[in-house]
């Protein structure tokens, strides 16, 4: 029997992990294949109860950091022996790199998705760094870019080999979003009549550009009825607390906290905003427009130029100027949204029915046509 095996530090909350689970679950349909799952650690495993009974689970309950645990889990790979094995997660992406020509030794084959555009998150002019992709990063049989910014980025400034690269964006449930889009929430979006509600649904880390947010919005115009409700926790909360207080936001912003379920007050909204500094492929974006909610994007590095169509889906603008935000801004306002159009153009790009068979090709091919 063929085995696929997926390595994840957690099955948390993170566009990654929710990939990883939709991977799982499409490839335990197949009786003739044995799935399974490698989780580093025990804590913070919430797409776990969604994950299909026929995936096999190995916990190794890591303690410390992963680096520290690197030969427990290269042992447990080489052990599990399987035809192909997946991973998606930053950090562990590159450690894993280091060993691969020692583990295809087993000849296990191996996939990476890369989660974000690695020049905006690491220092490309450090010769190790950029050596130590150049090298170990080619290793990987097939790598997954997101969007077509990841992928130019790993080939122009990281030196990957482009055939090894395979251009897949995000795949989302739609059937799944929208149905929890009509359960009750605890926090509701006060529908004040004239005022303009937007959510930002993200971590309170310094990627996100909150603090670039939050400054734009303290310079419009009082007159323009704007308001803000940020769904999320993170190692920033204080910090932006502060600076809501500070810039006299407190009646336009709303902190809401980490939300298990963000469908419910995201429908309820007349846009979504996201001010990231840089990204992957936002799935935030796609589910927005799945329940056909607009985008107004800051023109960051990470697939924003690929998922909007301006005056179609939203509207992108750079928020670092705000000359250019508040444009923006004024044009998303007086665009006529079709949210029905919104609707089907998200689901013929990006539900699942339409990019988990693109993931099952590249598996195929790496499986040298065995899985």
């Amino acid at each position: 029997m063929k085995k696929i095996l997926f390595v994840s530090t957690t099955l948390g909350n993170g566009g990654a992990e929710r990939i990883i689970s939709y991977l799982l679950n499409e490839f335990a349909k197949d009786q003739n294949k044995q799935i399974i799952l490698l989780l580093l650690k025990k804590e913070g495993n919430t797409y776990l109860s969604y994950v299909s009974a026929n995936v096999k689970v190995i916990n190794l309950n890591i303690k410390n950091r992963i680096r520290y645990s690197i030969y427990s889990i290269i042992k447990q790979i080489i052990s599990i022996r399987p035809n192909v094995c997946y991973v998606g997660l930053d950090k562990l992406n590159i450690m894993l790199a280091f060993f691969i020509p020692f583990m295809k030794l087993w000849k296990i084959r191996f996939i990476v998705r890369e989660t974000n555009v690695l020049s905006q998150q690491y220092n490309f002019h450090n010769p190790f760094i950029k050596l130590s992709y150049k090298i170990f990063y080619n290793q990987y049989d097939s790598i997954i870019a997101q969007s077509i910014d990841m992928k130019d980025d790993l080939i122009n400034i990281w030196k990957i080999n482009r055939q090894k690269i395979n251009l897949i964006n995000n795949p989302i449930n739609i059937n799944a979003i929208i149905a929890k889009s009509v359960e009750a929430s605890k926090d509701k979006l006060n529908k004040e009549e004239g005022k303009i509600n937007f959510v930002a649904i993200g971590r309170l880390e310094h990627q996100k550009g909150y603090d670039i947010l939050l400054k734009r919005m303290a310079e419009l115009n009082p007159k323009i009825p704007f308001r803000l409700y940020i769904l999320g926790g993170g190692s920033l909360l204080n910090k932006i607390t502060e600076m809501i207080k500070l810039l006299n936001l407190e009646s336009s912003v709303q902190l809401l906290g980490f939300q298990s379920n963000p469908y419910s007050i995201l429908k309820e909204s007349d846009g979504i905003i996201l001010s990231s500094r840089h990204e992957g492929f936002p799935n935030v974006l796609l589910e927005a427009n799945a329940l056909g909610i607009p985008i107004f994007s800051n023109q960051c590095p990470g697939g924003i130029n690929e998922i909007i169509i301006e005056g179609i889906n939203g509207i992108s603008c750079n928020f670092e100027s705000e000359t250019s935000f508040q444009n923006g801004l004024k044009k998303f306002l007086s665009t006529n949204f079709d949210a029905e159009k919104i609707r089907l153009m998200t689901q013929k790009r990006y539900d699942i029915s339409v990019i988990l068979p693109k993931y099952r090709s590249v598996f195929y091919q790496v499986g040298n046509k065995a899985i």
